[in-house]
């Protein structure tokens, strides 16, 4: 029974020493973060800036004094004239292909 006894000793004693290391892998990755990951985190920023720079190129009359929740509500307005557009079109086509018919 002593080997047994030996042996988990061992297996315990390497198993504490792997827990260790990584304890210590993750308390470096939380407490030191490199520069790299700060210019990484602005780049999602950088592409939120150009995608509203390009929905106020597309929508026209956008107000920028507005805000962002005033430039969406822009876009809701101008989608759903556009919408409308499309439909009164759509109804005219109709009219003029059953007078034509006929």
């Amino acid at each position: 029974m002593g080997v047994t006894l030996e042996g988990q000793r061992k297996e315990s004693v390497w198993v504490s020493m792997r827990r260790q290391r990584a304890r210590r892998a993750l308390v470096k990755k939380i407490m030191i973060r490199p520069k790299k990951n700060l210019e990484a985190s602005r780049r999602p920023c950088r592409a939120i800036h150009k995608r509203v720079k390009t929905l106020k190129e597309l929508v026209p009359n956008t107000k920028s004094s507005e805000g962002l929740d005033g430039l969406f509500r822009q876009t809701a307005d101008y989608i759903l004239a556009l919408e409308m557009k499309v439909r009164v079109m759509q109804t005219i086509v109709q009219v003029l292909t059953e007078t034509d018919c006929m």
